[in-house]
């Protein structure tokens, strides 16, 4: 029997995870924090929402990660200079270097997975990809 698409996507998806996993631990990272460290070093002083919403993580979720973050050094919050409700979240020295290793780790991953891809090959299936979340979220990926 063919193994259905959908099983496919979530045993590839477990495979990445479980070999970028032991990289994230040893930097002391806990899972949803390294995606929203990548997002903070592209969006510096973001809002929580903007971070949740970029990230597509629950708000709810996002604030716990975000607690976490500030006791390890990784990031800073401030009130928001236009709205007493709103914050605004930056990543610190710490949280960059951190960001900057697990870069590196999910380059080694991501060349370990795309082994034996043609570069047309990896541009087809990034389009692939960008297409597939689009059809699921109606949003671009940026």
């Amino acid at each position: 029997m063919k193994t259905p698409f959908y099983l496919l996507l979530l045993k590839t998806h477990n495979a990445q995870r479980m070999r970028i996993r032991p990289h994230m631990e040893g930097l002391g990272l806990s899972p949803g924090q390294p995606k929203m460290l990548s997002f903070l070093r592209m969006h510096p002083g973001c809002m929580q929402r903007e971070l949740a919403e970029g990230c597509d993580i629950e708000p709810a979720t996002v604030s716990r990660l975000l607690e976490n973050m500030e006791r390890a050094g990784l990031i800073t919050r401030q009130p928001s200079p236009d709205s007493k409700r709103a914050v605004c979240v930056s990543i610190t020295e710490k949280g960059i270097a951190a960001q900057q290793a697990m870069a590196t780790g999910w380059r080694k991953v991501e060349s370990e997975a795309l082994s034996g891809f043609t570069p047309e090959e990896k541009e087809q299936f990034t389009q692939y990809l960008c297409r597939m979340y689009g059809n699921l979220t109606g949003k671009d990926i940026e």
